[in-house]
């Protein structure tokens, strides 16, 4: 019975090579299959990492478009590489800080993948992102209304976070709001680092840093 399902999974996955894998899928090989998604902002941001290959797409969605464009978005950016979702190795997603709306959207989206898949879960924030290739960083996300998201990052990763209110300038004085490079090819380049050191996760939780407007205001 154990030769059967070895053998299945050597032929289910020759792109990878002989490995031996009880359970979930392996992860971690050079032949890794992930793709990532960031939905915080009013950009979708896509990567598909196929081996040594790397695909990045940027849209601008606004405020309200993830809901209706990001699986038809995932779905053309697997078809145009010749991959199907059953191929994934590993599904990541941003899980936040930024838009509460898109947090969701990309959370749920990316669990219900990865449940379909049989596939690993790569969890990264929007610090982490920001902070890539950086040193020692103030990394920051807009909160709207003058607040503010920030963190401590070094190394790329994250030390601590705050919430500042609008009004506390000097505690935010020379952060950082973007990436050093373009925006899906960081999301990538953080989902490759932590999937060569193994960081995966069993469950995406939303990283909101605070509630929603609407949760205040119910209050």
């Amino acid at each position: 019975m154990t030769y059967l399902f070895l053998r299945f999974i050597f032929l289910k996955s020759p792109r990878i090579g002989f490995r031996i894998c009880l359970g979930e899928k392996c992860i971690g090989e050079e032949k890794m299959i992930c793709v990532a998604v960031d939905t915080t902002s009013e950009k979708l941001l896509l990567a598909l990492i196929k081996g040594d290959e790397t695909h990045c797409r940027a849209q601008y969605v606004g405020k309200s478009g993830h809901s209706a464009l990001l699986m038809p978005a995932v779905k053309q950016l697997l078809d145009e590489n010749g991959v199907s979702p059953r191929d994934l190795d590993a599904v990541a997603v941003n899980v936040g800080p930024g838009s509460f709306t898109g947090i969701r959207i990309g959370v749920s989206a990316m669990t219900a993948l990865s449940f379909a898949a049989n596939a690993k879960r790569i969890s990264l924030t929007t610090f982490e992102i920001i902070a890539y290739n950086r040193g020692q960083t103030l990394a920051a996300v807009d909160a709207g209304h003058g607040n503010v998201y920030a963190a401590q990052c070094l190394d790329g990763r994250v030390i601590s976070t705050a919430f500042y209110e609008a009004g506390g300038g000097d505690d935010v004085a020379g952060a950082v709001y973007e990436p050093l490079g373009d925006g899906a090819e960081t999301l990538a380049a953080v989902v490759k680092d932590k999937a060569q050191r193994g960081e995966y996760v069993s469950v995406f939780e939303p990283f909101y840093m605070r509630k929603s407007q609407a949760e205040r205001e119910a209050e």
